[in-house]
């Protein structure tokens, strides 16, 4: 993935209603656009939000987190494999291929991925995850390792990255037992039944082939769902999945 593509240039707008009979255009308070230039000389409206939304461009973000990440002295890269950018939205993965998580079948490199938003649909937000070298699934750690996140009321300054980084470290042998815990662990009818409010019956069913508890590790069972979500499901819509299964699985 090219950063440069996230880096558009986006501006706030006051928001006016024409008034035909009178030929004026009367304020709307309370709201502003996001517009993004385009080549034609015209705005495109990104996007429509209330006056205390603070407009954090993405390269004011990624660039000093992209400092930051250098300063840890590890290997990095960006990851193509879950970033996206959308108008409105945009996803930056970076992982790390030197620092791995480990179960029987392959390696999984740790990777935080970087979240904003220009529509109020989400604020800013970190979270750990991993991805697998064999096939590119992806999967959220946050309930293991945390997360960081700031709403756009409020501004954001990334702070102390080194130090959730250290403490994401620290955890990693917490993941790797709760990796055997669940490698361990049947699948229930009550862990079906969480995992259909998190995706929806009819998309686990599809997923599982079956609407019965099906028989296997609640291990191998993440790995069906984060595959399915890794390559069925739009690249936009991975997160809350993701997050999502990290809670079922507390993860």
């Amino acid at each position: 993935m090219n950063i440069e593509q996230l880096f558009f240039p986006v501006r706030e707008q006051n928001i006016t209603l024409d008034d035909p009979p009178w030929n004026q255009q009367a304020p709307i308070r309370g709201y502003k656009a996001i517009v993004t230039p385009q080549e034609n000389g015209h705005d495109k409206v990104v996007s429509v939000v209330k006056d205390s939304y603070k407009l954090i461009p993405n390269k004011e973000l990624v660039m000093p987190f992209l400092d930051q990440i250098s300063n840890l002295h590890v290997r990095w890269k960006v990851d193509p494999s879950h970033s996206f950018c959308q108008l409105n939205r945009m996803r930056l993965q970076i992982t790390f291929p030197d620092i791995l998580i480990k179960d029987e079948d392959s390696e999984i490199p740790l990777s935080i991925y970087l979240h904003n938003s220009y529509d109020m649909s989400e604020g800013v937000r970190c979270l750990w995850g991993g991805i697998r070298l064999a096939c590119k699934n992806g999967l959220l750690l946050g309930t293991i390792m945390g997360t960081f996140y700031s709403r756009h009321t409020q501004g954001f300054m990334f702070k102390n990255i080194h130090n959730q980084f250290d403490r994401a470290l620290e955890k990693i042998d917490k993941v790797q037992s709760r990796i055997n815990h669940l490698r361990n662990t049947p699948a229930t009818e009550i862990l079906i039944e969480e995992l259909q409010k998190t995706l929806g019956k009819r998309r686990l069913a599809e997923i599982l082939q079956t609407d019965r508890v099906p028989d296997a590790s609640q291990w191998d069972l993440m790995n069906d769902i984060t595959h399915y979500i890794s390559h069925q499901v739009e690249k936009p819509k991975r997160g809350d999945l993701q997050l999502g299964l990290s809670k079922v699985f507390e993860m």
